[in-house]
């Protein structure tokens, strides 16, 4: 297989002036490819998109909010520093903080609330990293083994925290519907009670009315 023949502004100018007519050897793009131009061309930059720091944080913050009852501004503020977590350890942390916000469809979780599920998230991910350091040293892991139990104690706790606050919330919900249920039937009892005294009245009246008709009858010897 030939080699491709070199061609270079010299040999251009020769031809152009054999041919002067030909547009082949004239063409200014031609002179544009020969490597002495292409040398001298400067390249652009590849400029690269840049996310700032804010937007990145919105987006994390949308993530996991959408469809929740629940503030952005809250979760950025109680969100890891930014670059604590590697791209797999975000996706797992917000994939557990997702999980127990699914327990608040219709109602708005506190701060506290979310402050104890991202404790569960952070220590979950500190647990795995000192695992995966420990997974190929035996004597590493039982050297870890007191801070992983401390990790699971912090994350008992936040849930602890947080079934607690959810049974205060239920409990607050029924002790409203039976203080409107109390007072519904008290309503009742008064209704009852208001009934029975009128009819008693009524009664007595009555019994006092045949009394005082007996005696006029019985005064005109009847």
């Amino acid at each position: 297989m030939s080699k491709k023949t070199e061609i270079n502004e010299k040999d251009l100018d020769n031809k152009a002036e054999k041919d002067p007519k030909s547009k082949r050897w004239n063409n200014a793009n031609s002179r544009k490819n020969l490597k002495q131009y292409q040398k001298d061309k400067k390249e652009e930059p590849v400029v690269p998109e840049v996310v700032s720091e804010d937007e990145e944080d919105n987006t994390q913050a949308q993530a996991l909010v959408v469809g929740r009852k629940i503030s952005p501004d809250l979760v950025k503020k109680l969100m890891p520093q930014r670059g604590v977590l590697t791209a797999a350890e975000k996706k797992r942390f917000n994939g557990i903080v997702i999980t127990y916000l699914a327990d608040f469809k219709n109602e708005e979780p506190t701060a506290a609330d979310v402050d104890d599920i991202f404790e569960i998230a952070k220590s979950d991910i500190m647990e795995t990293r000192l695992l995966q350091a420990s997974k190929s040293d035996p004597q590493a892991l039982v050297s870890i083994s007191q801070a992983i139990e401390k990790l699971n104690k912090r994350k008992q706790q936040a849930k602890e925290n947080l079934s607690s606050r959810r049974v205060d919330r239920k409990g607050t919900r029924a002790s409203a519907d039976v203080n409107i249920i109390d007072l519904v039937v008290q309503f009742d009892s008064l209704r009852k009670n208001e009934q029975r005294d009128k009819i008693d009245a009524l009664m007595a009246e009555e019994d006092e009315t045949s009394q005082k008709l007996r005696k006029v009858l019985e005064d005109d010897g009847y």
